[in-house]
């Protein structure tokens, strides 16, 4: 991983919540995710990158758009910028939004 560099990648998508020993998310549930990160060779890296989600207990993960951000002052909200500031200082950070994905 690339850990000194300005640079984060935030590849969005979603993912299914597979573990039971966390009450915030539901089973079974699939949630929007991004994934940023100071890897810039993510493309060749991506079943790396699906495992330290899977570790954290999501499966059925899927990218679907990657943005490049070189400028945290880019960024429209905390949990962004502080999940900027955990890329670039441990090289990852996932981010996972509290609201489940539901069909209409």
């Amino acid at each position: 991983m690339n850990e000194n560099t300005n640079t984060v990648y935030v590849l969005s998508g979603y993912a299914k919540y597979s573990t039971t020993d966390q009450s915030k998310y539901k089973l079974g549930n699939k949630h929007s995710i991004g994934l940023l990160t100071t890897d810039k060779n993510y493309e060749e890296n991506i079943h790396t990158l699906k495992n330290f989600i899977k570790n954290l207990g999501w499966d059925s993960i899927t990218f679907c758009m990657v943005e490049e951000v070189d400028d945290i002052n880019t960024l429209s909200n905390d949990v962004l910028i502080s999940s900027f500031q955990r890329a670039q200082k441990n090289g990852q950070s996932l981010v996972v939004n509290d609201h489940p994905i539901t069909v209409h």
